[in-house]
């Protein structure tokens, strides 16, 4: 598994590109998950740095209003296909809307699955692929809305960014659920909270505004989630997969750093016959 450090970590942070890039070379991540605002404004020195690395791009974090005019939804989706093909990924990830599943309408849902459709078939000659995240509040905030809303789309380019903690928000495990999900998984997204009553500090209104409570956040090995277990149970199926670190809170250099080199322990130790 290929870990990758997230940009939108530095937020709320002076700092540049360029040092983001010497930062994750310096750390032996493999690659950089590029949060939309900060990929629209890199400059082409930057770009060109960047695919002179060694680090890859790992996925392009961004949203689409999915309840916009379908003219100027694809409109978008273009403009994203063009941005993702800049800065060398063929993942652009985003939410499925921002209505709870069980809240839909069928004629919501419809439409839904109609213009998710169309997203893949403006990304898919271009080798993109849309990656729906497994996130509360969306289209894809269960397994069994997930499994069905992908199905329902039917199309070889939409994939989903399975995110562990969200997974266990849902009351889902998340080792029955990954491999449930595994044919679709495309992407990992890994962050854990103290305990569950602390899920909401990662409401998008809470966790992108500078003055948002960061109680809760912890290091990745001390929170709800067990992810000794997780990676063990899944080690086999991680070969092929990227990680991104999503880290929200203060000190993202020295978090980041420890983070990477602990699950690069745990991996090491998981059993030769369960890789």
């Amino acid at each position: 598994m290929k870990l990758a450090l997230c940009t939108i970590s530095y937020r709320h942070h002076l700092r540049s590109f360029n040092d983001l890039i010497d930062f994750a070379s310096e750390e032996h991540f493999d690659a950089i998950d590029i949060w939309g605002v900060h990929a629209e404004h890199l400059r082409t020195e930057e770009v060109d740095r960047l695919k002179s690395s060694h680090l890859n791009v790992s996925m392009l974090s961004h949203y689409l209003n999915l309840n916009a005019p379908m003219s100027e939804l694809l409109a978008e989706t273009k403009r994203l296909s063009r941005l993702a093909t800049r800065i060398g990924t063929e993942r652009i990830r985003i939410f499925a809307g921002n209505e709870a599943s069980h809240t839909l309408s069928d004629a919501k849902w419809d439409q839904l699955v109609y213009r998710l459709k169309g997203i893949c078939r403006v990304l898919d000659p271009a080798g993109q692929r849309l990656l729906l995240e497994f996130h509360p509040n969306t289209a894809t905030d269960t397994v069994e809305a997930t499994v069905r809303l992908l199905q329902a789309i039917n199309h070889p380019a939409c994939r989903i960014n399975f995110d562990v903690l969200h997974v266990i928000e849902s009351k889902a495990d998340p080792v029955e659920a990954y491999f449930r999900l595994a044919s679709y998984v495309d992407h990992l997204h890994l962050k854990t909270v103290a305990n569950v009553e602390q899920f909401s500090v990662f409401e998008p209104a809470n966790v992108y505004a500078a003055s948002g409570s960061r109680e809760g956040m912890v290091p990745l090995f001390e929170g709800i989630v067990d992810y000794h277990r997780f990676f063990e149970d899944v080690s086999a199926h991680l070969d092929h997969l990227t990680a991104s670190l999503e880290w929200f809170g203060p000190d993202p250099d020295e978090r980041l750093r420890e983070d990477r080199t602990l699950i690069t322990q745990a991996l090491e130790r998981v059993p030769v016959l369960s890789r």
